[in-house]
């Protein structure tokens, strides 16, 4: 299986960065493995690690959704979950491609 990784970064409005860091099944559009990090902070912190854990197998349409479950488990200052959203997005649309050849 072929996989592309991409690593995307976003400045928020505050200043703060968020980072990415994707690998997808392009074939699929699914998300193998996703690494959020930046210098914002979420509470509960081992959410974030739970909602990456969560997010991996997903379709960008079933990411969206589990994002959206997260609401009210996490709180994040300094970035968004709409922002993480939109770094998904970009990443599946195929936008700033590296790809990984085994």
């Amino acid at each position: 299986m072929a996989t592309k990784t991409i690593s995307l970064i976003k400045k928020t409005p505050g200043g703060k960065t968020l980072k990415i860091d994707i690998t997808i099944n392009p074939d699929e559009d699914k998300i193998i493995d996703i690494v959020i990090s930046g210098d914002f902070f979420a509470y509960p912190p081992e959410k974030l690690e739970e909602l990456e854990k969560q997010l991996q197998g997903k379709t960008l349409e079933d990411a969206m959704k589990t994002i959206d479950d997260y609401k009210k488990e996490i709180e994040l200052v300094g970035t968004s979950l709409q922002d993480i959203k939109q770094l998904i997005e970009q990443a599946i649309s195929k936008k700033h491609i590296k790809e990984n050849r085994p």
